[in-house]
């Protein structure tokens, strides 16, 4: 087994995040910390160091745009990869807002957790 990738996922449903947690880390080489409360996600983040940040675009108090915007803007956080989770938007609609050139940084929450595992190891690859 290789090293592990390292995930913080910041996400308002506490059930999307258990069940999230559950599915990644079956794959195991990922290990996923997570926070419900989007005030919370910039210095959770920077006590983890993840290899990735995936946030909920939509949630009460700090948005994920906002969080994404807090952690570019620290030198510490600057170069964590941020990947958004969405309900907002379809799979479809992402597949149109991305081309097989670009690495993903939105996904629907609608999208099979495969979607999501190929998404991470591409951002964690480069």
């Amino acid at each position: 087994m290789g090293q592990q990738t390292r995930i913080v996922l910041i996400d308002d449903d506490l059930d999307a995040c258990e069940l999230l947690k559950l599915q990644l880390e079956d794959e195991n080489d990922i290990s996923l910390t997570f926070s419900t409360n989007g005030d919370d996600a910039v210095p959770l983040i920077k006590k983890e160091q993840p290899d990735i940040a995936i946030l909920d675009i939509n949630m009460p108090g700090t948005h994920g745009v906002e969080i994404g915007a807090a952690l570019a803007a620290e030198e510490r956080t600057a170069s964590i990869p941020v990947l958004y989770l969405s309900g907002m938007v379809t799979p479809e609609e992402v597949a149109a807002l991305v081309n097989d050139e670009e690495k993903p940084s939105i996904i629907s929450k609608g999208s099979p957790v495969e979607d999501l595992i190929a998404a991470i190891r591409s951002i964690t690859s480069s």
